[in-house]
């Protein structure tokens, strides 16, 4: 009834008045004002009996202080002229979340007589400084780097990143990167590049518990499409120059120094609501990777897809993945895949193991037990501003199964995907939200033969 969008204006405007004796500006006075007025007039003159759909009339932006309008409208479906959607509504605003760049997104709407205005307020993180670095490598605590970087998330207020760092301790690195989303407007193409100089330990040897290094030098690129909001499609070029340090020689070269060119492709297409902790949505990855081009020495394939989904159950999500990494060719050491390192199988959790080709598969069900709130502490608020505020909190439960192979193919005694040991994992934990995106993971489980491990990890599983 139109009483009823009369008394929703009222509601409506009161928010507005209110997030503007915050600061966040005056330029939706007259909006808001305008809004209000249209809509009580309505409210007193006319009925409708059969009213039309609302149409938007508008997309206000405001708290992006750094970030340019058009990096936050070209992430919604919704434009002027469409027809207003709740549901589409909500995608936008997950989707405006996926930048990464957003401590909190809201998104109001202002009815009036001639249709909505969408009101987008967005919480900015810190997005320019320097930084420490500290990380683990293989998701392994006691494989811990060090160092330092220079960092823009946002640079130029279009979601570009600019990021110089380095680091010494485990596998030390120079790193030069830059990545832009959006190039040459609408028709939608994205970029990122990247130089490195690094000291990597092999796996493969760690696994055989010797410590062998490479070092490498190049740089990869990319230069993708994306289609609509969901699809992608790039395709990638890159160099290396790897060598073993000390007196160990497994390059394909018995120069004992591999040049490897490469050129890939993937094709990826995700609907995924909330990339860090999905609810719902679906994930297909497809990609292939050609290293050296009819070369006697170097010449292999890796190929492989990742397929996730994930179905909502009212408030908890039920999830599952399938992925693979597959070889064709004559494989190097330092090409071999690996469980134990960033792939692995809880249960098996510190369990490590090699070949040229791996498979998993996992399922889990995550439910909420504190829903994610934000808040605002003094001190941050006091001395970071904005980018102090709308911290979250929150906790989620949840169990999983995990199992996976590994193996080697045209081996002497035939140790192929049919012969490999499937090993397998079940278990549960409790998921902590935490500020600027952080998710930690506190778990038990427990593999076939019921040996239990405690796990403490970052980010969700999948």
């Amino acid at each position: 009834m139109t009483i009823d969008l009369h008394f929703e204006s009222l509601r409506s405007y009161r928010q507005g008045m209110l997030i503007l004796s915050h600061g966040h500006g005056f330029r939706l006075i007259f909006f808001l004002t305008a809004g209000l007025f249209l809509t009580v007039a309505s409210a007193t003159f006319a009925q409708s009996p059969n009213p039309q759909p609302k149409i938007v009339r508008q997309i206000l932006i405001q708290g992006n202080d750094d970030t340019r309008e058009e990096t936050i409208l070209r992430e919604m479906k919704l434009k002027p002229g469409d027809a207003f959607d709740e549901d589409k509504l909500e995608q936008d605003r997950l989707q405006i979340q996926n930048l990464g760049i957003f401590n909190r997104v809201e998104m109001d709407q202002i009815p009036t007589n001639s249709g909505v205005i969408i009101v987008v307020t967005v919480s900015e993180m810190w997005h320019i400084f320097p930084y420490p670095i500290i990380f683990r490598n293989d998701r392994a605590w006691r494989r811990v780097s060090y160092g330092a970087g220079l960092l823009n998330t946002n640079f130029r207020g279009r979601r570009e990143v600019l990021d110089f760092s380095g680091w010494l301790g485990f596998n030390p690195a120079l790193n030069l990167k830059y990545s832009n989303p959006w190039i040459f407007g609408a028709a939608k193409f994205y970029t990122d590049i990247s130089f490195f100089i690094k000291k990597v330990r092999n796996r493969t040897f760690t696994v055989l518990d010797s410590v062998v290094n490479e070092e490498q030098i190049g740089f990869r690129a990319t230069l993708g499409k994306r289609f609509g909001h969901f699809t992608y499609f790039d395709m990638k070029i890159g160099y290396r120059q790897l060598s073993f340090l000390g007196d160990i020689n497994a390059t394909l070269s018995p120069s004992g120094k591999d040049h490897l060119p490469s050129l890939g492709f993937a094709f990826r297409y995700d609907s995924r609501d909330l990339h860090e902790y999905p609810h719902k949505g679906h994930y297909l990855n497809v990609w292939a990777t050609q290293t050296g081009f009819r070369s006697k020495t170097v010449d292999y394939l890796r190929y492989g897809l990742d397929i996730r989904e994930y179905f909502p159950l009212k408030d908890a999500t039920f999830a599952f993945r399938v992925a693979t990494n597959l070889a064709k060719g004559k494989i190097p050491v330092y090409e071999q895949v690996h469980l134990g390192f960033l792939t692995r199988i809880r249960g098996h959790f510190r369990e490590k193991s090699i070949g040229e080709n791996i498979a998993v598969a996992s399922a889990a069900l995550r439910f909420p037990i504190l829903p994610v709130k934000y808040f605002t502490w003094g001190p941050f608020d006091e001395t970071m501003g904005q980018y102090g505020a709308n911290f979250r909190y929150g906790v989620s439960g949840g169990v999983f199964y995990d199992t996976g192979k590994i193996w080697f193919d045209n081996l002497a005694d035939g140790a192929d995907f049919n012969k490999a040991k499937r090993i397998s994992g079940w278990g549960g934990g409790l998921h902590l939200f935490m500020p600027y995106n952080l998710i930690l993971r506190l778990e038990g489980a427990f593999d076939e033969d019921w040996n239990s491990q405690f796990i403490v990890d970052a980010m969700v599983a999948f």
